[in-house]
Protein backbone atom coordinates (compact mmCIF):
# COMPACT_ATOMS: atom_id res chain seq x y z
CA UNK A 1 0.00 0.00 0.00
CA UNK A 2 2.70 2.61 0.95
CA UNK A 3 4.88 1.43 -2.62
CA UNK A 4 1.49 1.99 -4.24
CA UNK A 5 1.16 5.44 -2.79
CA UNK A 6 4.68 6.28 -3.29
CA UNK A 7 4.68 5.90 -6.99
CA UNK A 8 0.91 8.03 -7.18
CA UNK A 9 2.59 10.89 -5.23
CA UNK A 10 5.90 10.62 -7.48
CA UNK A 11 3.60 10.83 -10.37
CA UNK A 12 1.74 13.61 -8.93
CA UNK A 13 5.30 15.11 -9.18
CA UNK A 14 6.43 14.84 -13.01
CA UNK A 15 2.70 15.39 -13.93
CA UNK A 16 2.89 18.91 -11.86
CA UNK A 17 6.39 19.04 -13.76
CA UNK A 18 5.54 18.12 -17.50
CA UNK A 19 2.62 20.71 -16.82
CA UNK A 20 4.86 23.69 -16.06
CA UNK A 21 7.19 23.13 -19.04
CA UNK A 22 4.19 22.90 -21.77
CA UNK A 23 2.32 25.68 -20.25
CA UNK A 24 5.89 27.78 -20.00
CA UNK A 25 6.50 26.78 -23.55
CA UNK A 26 9.80 24.76 -22.84
CA UNK A 27 7.55 21.88 -24.36
CA UNK A 28 6.52 23.08 -27.87
CA UNK A 29 3.02 22.14 -29.17
CA UNK A 30 2.36 18.66 -30.68
CA UNK A 31 6.00 17.65 -29.12
CA UNK A 32 6.61 13.82 -28.77
CA UNK A 33 6.66 12.65 -24.81
CA UNK A 34 8.68 9.82 -25.22
CA UNK A 35 9.53 7.68 -22.62
CA UNK A 36 13.36 7.48 -22.38
CA UNK A 37 13.74 11.26 -22.21
CA UNK A 38 11.27 11.89 -20.07
CA UNK A 39 12.61 9.05 -17.81
CA UNK A 40 16.08 10.08 -17.55
CA UNK A 41 14.94 13.69 -16.77
CA UNK A 42 12.33 13.17 -14.07
CA UNK A 43 14.73 9.90 -12.61
CA UNK A 44 11.22 7.90 -12.59
CA UNK A 45 10.16 4.52 -14.19
CA UNK A 46 8.35 4.34 -17.50
CA UNK A 47 5.37 3.22 -14.80
CA UNK A 48 5.25 6.27 -12.89
CA UNK A 49 5.83 8.50 -16.03
CA UNK A 50 2.96 6.43 -17.95
CA UNK A 51 0.84 7.47 -15.20
CA UNK A 52 1.92 11.13 -15.12
CA UNK A 53 1.02 11.39 -18.61
CA UNK A 54 -2.08 9.60 -18.71
CA UNK A 55 -3.12 12.16 -15.80
CA UNK A 56 -2.05 15.10 -18.56
CA UNK A 57 -4.47 13.47 -20.88
CA UNK A 58 -7.43 13.60 -18.34
CA UNK A 59 -6.25 17.00 -17.97
CA UNK A 60 -6.49 18.22 -22.12
CA UNK A 61 -2.66 18.90 -22.31
CA UNK A 62 -1.46 15.82 -23.32
CA UNK A 63 -3.07 13.72 -26.64
CA UNK A 64 -2.69 9.61 -26.31
CA UNK A 65 -3.02 8.14 -29.86
CA UNK A 66 -2.66 4.25 -30.67
CA UNK A 67 0.66 3.54 -31.97
CA UNK A 68 1.87 6.67 -31.53
CA UNK A 69 2.33 7.61 -27.84
CA UNK A 70 1.79 11.04 -26.11
CA UNK A 71 2.38 13.98 -27.55
CA UNK A 72 1.73 17.87 -26.22
CA UNK A 73 -1.16 19.43 -27.24
CA UNK A 74 -1.15 20.86 -30.27
CA UNK A 75 -2.72 24.76 -31.36
CA UNK A 76 -4.17 26.44 -34.12
CA UNK A 77 -6.07 29.75 -34.91
CA UNK A 78 -9.10 27.48 -35.24
CA UNK A 79 -8.64 25.53 -31.55
CA UNK A 80 -8.57 28.22 -29.99
CA UNK A 81 -11.81 30.30 -31.11
CA UNK A 82 -13.53 26.75 -30.21
CA UNK A 83 -12.10 27.25 -27.09
CA UNK A 84 -12.85 30.51 -26.60
CA UNK A 85 -16.63 30.17 -27.07
CA UNK A 86 -16.63 27.61 -25.17
CA UNK A 87 -15.29 30.02 -22.17
CA UNK A 88 -17.69 32.75 -23.89
CA UNK A 89 -20.85 30.26 -22.70
CA UNK A 90 -19.64 29.18 -19.31
CA UNK A 91 -16.93 31.33 -17.58
CA UNK A 92 -19.76 34.26 -17.48
CA UNK A 93 -22.02 32.13 -15.90
CA UNK A 94 -19.37 30.88 -13.04
CA UNK A 95 -18.45 34.86 -12.18
CA UNK A 96 -22.21 35.28 -12.01
CA UNK A 97 -22.62 32.75 -9.33
CA UNK A 98 -19.38 33.01 -7.48
CA UNK A 99 -20.76 37.15 -6.89
CA UNK A 100 -23.89 35.32 -5.90
CA UNK A 101 -23.20 33.10 -3.54
CA UNK A 102 -18.82 34.55 -2.58
CA UNK A 103 -18.17 34.70 0.69
CA UNK A 104 -15.46 36.85 2.44
CA UNK A 105 -12.84 34.36 2.02
CA UNK A 106 -13.48 34.65 -2.16
CA UNK A 107 -13.42 38.52 -2.31
CA UNK A 108 -9.75 37.96 0.01
CA UNK A 109 -8.88 35.83 -2.98
CA UNK A 110 -9.63 38.22 -5.96
CA UNK A 111 -7.83 41.15 -3.64
CA UNK A 112 -4.80 38.81 -3.53
CA UNK A 113 -4.84 37.61 -7.00
CA UNK A 114 -5.40 40.77 -8.76
CA UNK A 115 -2.47 42.38 -6.90
CA UNK A 116 -0.36 39.31 -8.20
CA UNK A 117 -1.08 40.16 -11.52
CA UNK A 118 -0.76 43.65 -11.15
CA UNK A 119 2.47 43.37 -10.08
CA UNK A 120 4.10 41.00 -12.62
CA UNK A 121 4.92 42.63 -15.83
CA UNK A 122 3.75 40.37 -18.95
CA UNK A 123 7.02 40.50 -20.44
CA UNK A 124 9.57 38.71 -19.49
CA UNK A 125 13.53 40.15 -19.63
CA UNK A 126 13.83 39.66 -23.02
CA UNK A 127 11.37 41.27 -24.03
CA UNK A 128 8.94 37.71 -25.03
CA UNK A 129 5.46 37.97 -24.38
CA UNK A 130 3.03 35.91 -21.87
CA UNK A 131 6.14 34.82 -19.80
CA UNK A 132 5.24 31.96 -16.84
CA UNK A 133 4.87 34.14 -13.92
CA UNK A 134 2.49 36.05 -15.44
CA UNK A 135 0.42 33.23 -17.12
CA UNK A 136 0.41 31.85 -13.98
CA UNK A 137 -0.68 34.88 -11.93
CA UNK A 138 -3.39 35.19 -14.76
CA UNK A 139 -4.63 31.66 -14.27
CA UNK A 140 -5.13 32.58 -10.31
CA UNK A 141 -6.88 35.63 -11.39
CA UNK A 142 -9.77 33.83 -13.62
CA UNK A 143 -10.09 30.73 -10.88
CA UNK A 144 -10.64 33.67 -7.82
CA UNK A 145 -13.29 35.22 -9.62
CA UNK A 146 -14.89 31.87 -10.36
CA UNK A 147 -14.60 30.04 -6.79
CA UNK A 148 -16.96 31.81 -5.17
CA UNK A 149 -18.96 28.74 -5.17
CA UNK A 150 -16.79 26.59 -4.02
CA UNK A 151 -17.80 23.83 -6.40
CA UNK A 152 -14.99 21.34 -7.17
CA UNK A 153 -16.53 20.73 -10.40
CA UNK A 154 -16.49 24.32 -11.37
CA UNK A 155 -13.05 24.34 -10.19
CA UNK A 156 -12.04 21.35 -12.63
CA UNK A 157 -13.64 23.01 -15.42
CA UNK A 158 -11.67 25.89 -15.09
CA UNK A 159 -8.53 24.50 -14.44
CA UNK A 160 -8.84 22.87 -17.72
CA UNK A 161 -9.84 25.70 -19.51
CA UNK A 162 -7.30 28.26 -18.27
CA UNK A 163 -4.42 25.57 -18.98
CA UNK A 164 -5.83 24.79 -22.41
CA UNK A 165 -6.19 28.63 -23.39
CA UNK A 166 -2.84 29.25 -21.72
CA UNK A 167 -1.32 27.47 -24.23
CA UNK A 168 -2.86 28.30 -27.19
CA UNK A 169 -2.68 32.01 -26.28
CA UNK A 170 1.47 31.31 -25.70
CA UNK A 171 1.50 29.83 -29.39
CA UNK A 172 -1.16 31.38 -31.12
CA UNK A 173 -1.53 34.94 -30.35
CA UNK A 174 -0.02 37.98 -30.92
CA UNK A 175 0.64 40.71 -28.39
CA UNK A 176 1.17 44.55 -28.42
CA UNK A 177 1.65 47.17 -25.56
CA UNK A 178 -2.06 48.62 -26.06
CA UNK A 179 -3.38 45.20 -26.10
CA UNK A 180 -1.62 44.25 -22.56
CA UNK A 181 -3.18 47.65 -21.17
CA UNK A 182 -6.25 46.86 -22.92
CA UNK A 183 -6.40 43.41 -20.74
CA UNK A 184 -4.80 44.79 -17.55
CA UNK A 185 -8.04 47.43 -17.34
CA UNK A 186 -10.34 44.81 -18.17
CA UNK A 187 -8.78 42.94 -14.88
CA UNK A 188 -9.12 45.76 -13.03
CA UNK A 189 -13.08 46.46 -13.70
CA UNK A 190 -13.79 42.55 -13.62
CA UNK A 191 -11.87 42.32 -9.90
CA UNK A 192 -13.98 45.89 -9.05
CA UNK A 193 -17.55 44.60 -10.07
CA UNK A 194 -17.22 41.09 -8.15
CA UNK A 195 -15.70 42.90 -5.02
CA UNK A 196 -18.85 45.45 -5.39
CA UNK A 197 -21.37 42.28 -6.12
CA UNK A 198 -22.46 43.58 -9.50
CA UNK A 199 -23.08 40.33 -10.63
CA UNK A 200 -25.19 41.90 -13.75
CA UNK A 201 -22.23 43.67 -14.63
CA UNK A 202 -19.58 41.30 -13.55
CA UNK A 203 -21.43 38.83 -16.37
CA UNK A 204 -21.27 41.40 -19.20
CA UNK A 205 -17.84 42.31 -18.25
CA UNK A 206 -16.35 38.85 -18.49
CA UNK A 207 -18.05 38.10 -21.63
CA UNK A 208 -16.51 40.94 -23.22
CA UNK A 209 -13.21 40.29 -21.99
CA UNK A 210 -13.39 36.95 -23.46
CA UNK A 211 -15.04 37.90 -26.25
CA UNK A 212 -12.37 41.07 -27.27
CA UNK A 213 -9.67 38.23 -26.20
CA UNK A 214 -10.81 36.23 -29.32
CA UNK A 215 -11.01 38.81 -31.58
CA UNK A 216 -6.99 40.06 -30.79
CA UNK A 217 -5.81 36.48 -30.51
CA UNK A 218 -7.03 34.95 -34.02
CA UNK A 219 -6.49 37.95 -35.69
CA UNK A 220 -2.44 36.97 -36.78
CA UNK A 221 -1.27 34.58 -38.05
CA UNK A 222 0.90 31.40 -35.76
CA UNK A 223 3.83 32.30 -34.02
CA UNK A 224 7.11 31.24 -34.92
CA UNK A 225 8.10 27.64 -34.18
CA UNK A 226 4.25 26.55 -33.83
CA UNK A 227 3.50 26.10 -37.62
CA UNK A 228 4.42 22.18 -37.47
CA UNK A 229 2.40 21.76 -34.34
CA UNK A 230 -1.09 23.35 -35.91
CA UNK A 231 -2.70 20.71 -36.76
CA UNK A 232 -5.17 18.98 -34.57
Amino acid sequence: MAEAKSAGSRADTVSMAIREDILAGRLEPGARLTFPALSAEHGVSVGVLREALARLVDRGIVRSQPNLGFRALPVSTEALAELEKVRVLVEPLFVRQSVLEGPLQWETDIVAARHRLERTPFFDAEGRPSNADWCAAHTAFHIALTSGTGSARILEIMERMRDETTIHHRWVATYDSDTVARMAAEHHELAEAALAHDAERATDLMRAHIESALHEATGGPLRSGSSSAASI
